[in-house]
């Protein structure tokens, strides 16, 4: 088992012994009992919308090329955000990267730097809404401390990848690299020289991915649609929040959805199990919310989530793998 794997459990089993320590079995019972199903027929449809506007986003991200359908990267994004559920370091999004650029005939490195600004955008945008939220509604300082580390991480991170796009040095640093082994001995001059140019392109190829830093009209569309991708997240996490009758507001749903989705930045097993629950009782504790209720709303939460991209994505793997066979009967 790797070390990665390993870390992971223990955080894992840390966070369930702090979830389950001196928990009310009486109040979750109570509480899973008293789920109202009156939100499922606009929960289900506005997730399922906020998918494939995300094929909308990840097609303005590739600077709208003809060659991608926003319906089909759509269902790429599903498939990819089924397989992180059960899959370690977000498995998934390799696999997009991988599947598109082997379909599309794209630098699959490409591919996966879009998929990296994606997420960067993702951050940035849960960022703000978590910022607001606590400006409006909650101004603990522990939480404002979080917020501002997370968007120093997000803001930086987008920060470096403009700069090291715009001043691209890959080409120099590769000759200068390959200057620097030739001068090793010959047994392995040639290797080192050839293993030197290899990762150069890789990483040439990656920042291909961040085009759309020099195209304004692109980038403000796939930063409008990631808001209006999280607004709706927002708006259904709160919707399942009032189906257990809480009385909590439009700021519930802010809290609970940022913390969730930066939880998942926590290395744990399959299903983010631990990290998820913790960030739940934590977001909805703002509120006094009673721990027991908190993990009770939580599970139910995580579940139906995960049965929508289950069906789906399942669905559209099942597509992508017959689609796979009749490309290769034609080669």
């Amino acid at each position: 088992m790797k070390k990665r794997k390993i870390a992971a459990l223990v955080i894992t089993i840390a966070l369930l012994c702090i979830i389950f320590y001196k928990i009310d079995w009486r109040e979750l019972l109570y509480t899973f009992k008293s789920f109202n199903f009156k939100h499922i027929w606009l929960i289900v449809p506005l997730y399922v919308l906020t998918l494939y506007i995300r094929g909308i986003r990840w097609k303005a991200l590739l600077l709208n090329d003809s060659k991608y359908s926003s319906l089909h990267l759509g269902e790429v994004f599903t498939v990819g955000s089924m397989l992180n559920i059960f899959l370690p370091a977000r498995a998934g999004d390799v696999y997009r990267a991988y599947y598109l650029g082997s379909v599309k005939g794209e630098k699959k490195m490409k591919v996966f730097g879009s998929i990296i600004l994606e997420r960067t955008l993702d951050g940035i945008s849960v960022f703000l809404m978590l910022l607001a939220a606590i400006f409006l509604y909650c101004k603990q300082q522990w939480i404002l401390h979080i917020s501002y580390g997370i968007g120093a991480l997000f803001f930086g991170s987008l920060l470096i990848f403009y700069i090291v796009f715009k001043f691209d040095k890959v080409d120099f640093i590769s000759k200068k690299l390959s200057s620097a082994c030739l001068k090793l001995p010959e047994k392995i001059s040639h290797s080192a020289v050839n293993a030197v140019e290899n990762i150069c392109g890789h990483i040439k190829s990656f920042m291909e991915g961040f085009e759309v830093l020099d195209y304004p009209k692109y980038w403000i569309l796939a930063c409008l649609t990631s808001l209006l991708i999280w607004g709706i997240e927002a708006y259904v996490a709160y919707l399942i929040v009032d189906s257990f009758g809480l009385g909590l507001g439009f700021s519930a749903g802010l809290f609970v959805l940022s913390l969730i989705s930066f939880s998942t930045m926590i290395p744990s097993t399959s299903v983010f199990l631990g990290p998820y629950q913790v960030a739940y009782i934590m977001a909805l504790g703002i509120f006094g919310i009673e721990k027991s209720t908190s993990l009770a709303v939580s599970t139910v939460h995580q579940a139906l989530l995960m049965v929508i991209l289950v069906i789906f994505g399942g669905y559209y793997l099942l597509k992508f793998n017959i689609s796979m066979k009749d490309l290769n009967e034609t080669d």
